[in-house]
């Protein structure tokens, strides 16, 4: 199977988040779920926030050693160009009315031919061209990869 599988900054953080036990178990679950069935995608935008969010909520951790992680999904990181990006998340906005960074964050997805778009931010099952929302924290991964090998 040929899959990708775009995850979003907040659940990459969740991997990591300790005092959040229960999002990383869920987030760890399907990660692992990702790595078995899809290919895991990621994109510029979703490097520079998660490399945000985890300097704001881990400030104690050694600077080093965030950037390390978010070198290490470096291999995940795939562009598109900003104006095909920007037209698919004007497209985006005008269709859903979402908040730019959501829209943002979809026309990556989508952008990157990813059927499953991984995150907490956005509704469950919403659905836009050929790009599926899947919330970890409501919806088991694995039951979606299920369902799609079945079809």
């Amino acid at each position: 199977m040929n899959l990708r599988c775009f995850v979003d900054a907040p659940i990459l953080i969740y991997l990591q988040d300790r005092a959040e036990a229960r999002k990383r178990a869920m987030a760890r679950h399907s990660l692992r779920s990702i790595r078995r069935n899809a290919e895991l995608v990621v994109s510029p935008a979703t490097l520079t926030d998660l490399y945000g969010l985890a300097r704001r909520r881990f400030p104690t951790v050694q600077r080093d050693l965030v950037r390390n992680y978010v070198h290490d999904l470096l291999p995940a990181c795939r562009s598109v160009g900003t104006s095909d990006l920007l037209d698919r998340a004007f497209r985006i906005e005008d269709r859903l009315g979402l908040s730019w960074a959501q829209c943002l964050t979809f026309a990556a997805a989508a952008a990157a031919d990813c059927r499953l778009l991984v995150s907490e931010d956005l509704e469950d099952g919403l659905a836009v061209e050929r790009t599926l929302v899947v919330n970890p924290f409501v919806t088991d991964i694995e039951t979606v990869f299920t369902s799609l090998k079945d079809r």
